[in-house]
C-alpha cells in the first residue's frame, strides 16, 4: 500500500511503470505511467484516499519539502 486513508502521504510519487488503484469514498480509478499521486490527493482536498499497487510498480518520489521548495522557487 502506497497511501492509506489513515495516513497523509509524505510526498508525491511519479509512476514510471505499473498500475496503481486509487480508492476514495466516491470512486475508484487506476493510475499508470506518467501520473503523479500521493500528497496530490491531499492537496486536492481528499483526505481518505487509499492507493495500492495492482502490478509491479516503479516510482520516483519527491518529499513534501522538495515539493514545497519547487512551489516557492
Amino acid at each position: 500500500m502506497l497511501v492509506d486513508e489513515d495516513h497523509v502521504a509524505s510526498g508525491l510519487f511519479l509512476v514510471m511503470s505499473g498500475v496503481l488503484l486509487v480508492e476514495t469514498p466516491a470512486e475508484s480509478y487506476e493510475r499508470g505511467p506518467g501520473h503523479v499521486l500521493g500528497e496530490w490527493e491531499a492537496l486536492d482536498g481528499s483526505d481518505d484516499v487509499r492507493v495500492t499497487a495492482q502490478t509491479d510498480v516503479r516510482l520516483v518520489a519527491a518529499s513534501r519539502a522538495d515539493y514545497e521548495a519547487a512551489q516557492t522557487g
